[in-house]
């Protein structure tokens, strides 16, 4: 009696010596030719530290469009190197927003409004690991609404964010998912002739 034939899919397949070396190069060239992924460290601060450090805690909505100052604000981490290897520390722009409060969480439930002092960063365009920074518009739907924020007043009078100005959009100032309308009504009409968003 004779054997059965064996289908040629069940049938052990023999690997050449020469395909582990193959299979050796060619995971190798995938590796070295993947970009490496960069990253930067980023300060994660908890709710509670950032209530116990602020002066000022609120619910707001800006009342106009972030507008430039003529400072500059140095954010520590980031530099650019040029061709000769000099490195140059990044200045940003200070910028202001005026908003309307709509509910003071912590510090003097008198207020009102407040001009928040931020910075923006000096290329139209953002860069990779670059920091997560804030703008307004009211006109905006991305860049309106009420925000939470954790604020620390500054000796002019002026709101900057509780834990510095690098990444104020990491918790610091939060965009909440429901607008007080009430604040819409509140704010003035008139734009700021200096906004360059």
């Amino acid at each position: 009696m004779s054997r059965p034939a064996i289908p040629p899919s069940c049938r052990r397949r023999r690997y050449s010596i020469l395909t582990l070396p193959a299979a050796v190069i060619l995971a190798a060239a995938v590796w070295f030719t993947v970009p490496a992924a960069e990253a930067r460290a980023v300060r994660i601060v908890s709710y509670q530290e950032l209530l116990d450090k602020s002066d000022l805690v609120a619910i707001a909505t800006a009342s106009g469009r972030t507008t430039d100052t003529a400072q500059e604000i140095h954010l520590p981490g980031f530099s650019t190197i040029d061709a000769q290897g000099q490195v140059t520390q990044v200045k940003c722009r200070a910028v202001e927003t005026q908003f309307v409060v709509s509910v003071v969480l912590k510090g003097d439930r008198s207020i009102q409004k407040f001009t928040l002092h931020h910075a923006r960063w000096p290329q139209a365009q953002p860069v990779a690991r670059g920091p997560l920074l804030v703008l307004f518009d009211p006109q905006d739907s991305r860049r309106s609404g009420s925000y939470l924020l954790f604020l620390v007043r500054e000796p002019d009078g002026r709101y900057a964010p509780t834990d510095g100005q690098t990444d104020p959009a990491l918790g610091v100032i939060t965009r909440l998912p429901i607008e007080d309308t009430a604040a819409r009504l509140r704010q003035p009409t008139q734009q700021n002739p200096r906004s360059s968003w």
